[in-house]
């Protein structure tokens, strides 16, 4: 049986938030780079970082409970051996 905990999944998440905050770095320098530092970009820009940080936030109230050592099976092996046992799922 292969095993892992819950937590790999929070790194996962972890990485994913580094790679959105290198493209708002890359979004801003661009912005000023360009000298595009207008209502419109600053209202769409607003907004972009408004609505993840809604979906950050509405993130960690929902996974304020869980218990990230909990392992996840990957694979067993019972699965293909015993596929009409509903006992092992």
């Amino acid at each position: 049986m292969i095993t892992i905990p819950l937590y790999i999944i929070l790194f996962i998440y972890l990485a994913y938030l580094l790679i959105v905050m290198s493209f708002y770095y890359i979004n801003f320098s661009h912005l000023v780079h360009n000298g595009a530092l207008d209502f419109t970009t600053f209202l769409f820009t607003f907004f972009i970082i408004a609505l993840t940080v809604f979906c950050l936030y509405f993130t960690f109230v929902s996974l304020m409970g869980t218990n990230w050592q909990e392992p996840i099976t990957i694979w067993n092996s019972d699965w293909i051996t015993n596929p009409l046992n509903p006992s092992v799922f």
